[in-house]
């Protein structure tokens, strides 16, 4: 259990929608133990109860469960749950010695500690787009072999999202290096979802009508199936292996 908060004098963790615990005070540390997840912590008697009221759509809520301590003490508590957003919650946990005034000023310093950690996660999470977003653009490299004939291996599995990128990056580059005959190998390619085929389907036709020679090649047996389905009525050919095709250029 990460404890990423220890600077605060109180009971508190983040955790995701799942109970997943993300962050935690040296106090809830040590009062839980090491605990991956907040259910894990809580009284066998009192999980109906924390599941049905400790979720995003409650937004606020204060409530009593009983909690399994480190050394296997179940002991009372009250727990103050919040939900900043649908993605991270926080709980303060109070034994049930603690006083409203302790409560008050404990929950507010929470909060603004909280504010900065949800921004250093937000950072976090557009620093991971970006990266998502290169590797998807790296996933089809744009590679002239010829004046006139371009390779584009594709790699990984293939999505909607990834396809957008792809095509993007191939019809730019088609349309600047003009090349005729276009060869996509299939070879590293993983799984094919239903949204990456009719990406692929509107990706096709759109090099078709720009006028370019569409070649696939590499293809698995579980992807030919997939491919079955883009029923483009355009011509593309099909080459059983790469090194077929690249030959086929230098006959």
């Amino acid at each position: 259990m990460q404890t990423a908060l220890n600077h605060l004098p109180v009971s508190a963790v983040v955790i995701d929608r799942n109970f997943k615990i993300l962050h935690a005070t040296s106090e809830a540390a040590a009062l839980l133990g090491k605990v991956d997840t907040f259910l894990s912590a809580v009284d066998e008697g009192s999980h109906a109860k924390v599941k049905k009221w400790v979720k995003p759509e409650q937004e606020k809520i204060t409530l009593e469960a009983n909690l399994v301590t480190e050394q296997g003490e179940v002991i009372a508590a009250e727990l103050a749950v919040g939900w900043g957003n649908e993605l991270y919650g926080e709980i303060v946990i109070f034994e049930k010695q603690s006083s409203i005034n302790e409560v008050t000023g404990q929950l507010a310093n929470l909060r603004e500690r909280l504010s900065e950690t949800n921004f250093e996660l937000l950072s976090e999470k557009e620093k991971l787009e970006e990266a998502l977003q290169e590797n998807n653009r790296l996933s089809a490299p744009y590679i002239q072999i010829t004046d006139d004939v371009a390779l584009i291996p594709l790699y990984g599995d293939l999505n909607e999202s990834k396809m957008n990128v792809i095509q993007a990056n191939v019809l730019a580059s088609s349309n600047e290096q003009s090349s005729e005959t276009l060869l996509f190998d299939f070879t590293a390619v993983g799984s094919i979802e239903a949204s990456g085929v009719k990406m692929l389907k509107k990706m096709f036709a759109s090099l078709c009508y720009m006028g370019n020679e569409v070649l696939i090649t590499g293809v698995k047996p579980d992807q030919a199936k997939r491919l079955h389905e883009l029923d483009i009525k355009l011509h593309i050919e099909f080459i059983h292996s790469l090194k077929s095709a690249v030959r086929k250029f230098y006959e």
